[in-house]
């Protein structure tokens, strides 16, 4: 249950290594706007998880902030349902996710999170998490999320992790258009 969890923490979480090809835009520049590319309907295979099938569909932009529903489904039960926001604020783009069980009952009592984009190119973005990492707190998991665009159809999310043990872990799924 701990890497389901830990799965969603990565939902909007993307990407592999891809040729970098464009100049680099100010992070301070980029916009919410600048994700569009991600609306629409989704479907990703967890690495190192046979069977798992991620789900995701993402709002277009509007009113500074595009919303994501994420469903992580492995053998025909849902494991996990998730609630991404990535919002312009004064301090750039930042991401946060929430975790719910089916039923949506929240799986973080308490939630602490700020996945601030630090790097902006054409193919690849960086969040980091500006919240320290607590064992006790799912939110605080992630360290790094790498989106990784693939073409007009498809990106990697990968997640960098400290697990509730305080090991490192790297979860990675990879993204293809519905259409």
């Amino acid at each position: 249950m701990l890497r389901v969890a830990q799965v969603l923490i990565v939902s909007l979480s993307f990407i592999s290594a891809a040729p970098v090809r464009a100049q680099r835009t100010p992070v301070s520049a980029t916009t919410t706007a600048d994700f569009g590319w991600l609306m629409g309907r989704w479907e990703g295979r967890l690495t190192g998880s046979p069977g798992a099938l991620v789900e995701v569909t993402y709002s277009k932009p509007n009113a500074r902030s595009i919303v994501g529903v994420m469903r992580l489904v492995q053998n025909d039960t849902v494991l996990v349902v998730e609630l991404i926001s990535l919002v312009d604020t004064p301090a750039g783009v930042e991401m946060r996710v929430r975790h719910f069980s089916p039923q949506l009952e929240g799986y973080e009592t308490q939630f602490k999170q700020a996945m601030r984009l630090t790097s902006h190119v054409a193919e690849r973005d960086i969040f980091e998490n500006t919240v320290p990492y607590d064992k006790a707190l799912m939110s605080t998991q992630p360290r790094t999320t790498t989106i990784i665009r693939q073409g007009a159809d498809g990106f990697i999310g990968r997640s960098n992790i400290i697990g509730s043990d305080g090991a490192p872990a790297v979860i990675e799924v990879t993204y293809a258009r519905v259409r």
